[in-house]
């Protein structure tokens, strides 16, 4: 039987961080490559609770896999990582108000 050849996915996951003051929670995007989707969440599940084991941190219990190309393609800069349609009646300023959730924390690691 021929194996299938692995593809890239990404997957999102979230995090709430319980030794901050403000217990923020955290969404990540981690890419992985796969022969399925199945295994691609199953291998995004094991890393996100070893992330999680690394720190004081919750893990919530959604995984959003997307698959982004397939093993012969590239995947490099400007390659989209992940999308989602949401099917809301809203303008569009009152849209992006319910997905700004306050300041945001950020790394940046030279």
């Amino acid at each position: 039987m021929k194996q299938e050849p692995k593809a890239w996915y990404s997957a999102r996951t979230f995090y709430r961080w319980l030794t901050s003051e403000n217990q923020p929670y955290e969404e990540r995007v981690v890419l992985f490559q796969a022969r399925s989707l199945d295994e691609a969440i199953e291998l995004a599940e094991r890393e996100s609770a070893e992330y999680a084991g690394e720190s004081d941190f919750e893990v919530l219990d959604m995984v959003q896999v997307y698959r982004i190309s397939d093993g012969d393609e590239e995947v490099g800069a400007g390659t989209e990582v992940f999308s989602k349609l949401h099917a809301l009646e809203l303008p569009a300023n009152e849209f992006l108000d319910r997905y700004d959730s306050g300041p945001a924390h950020t790394q940046i690691s030279e």
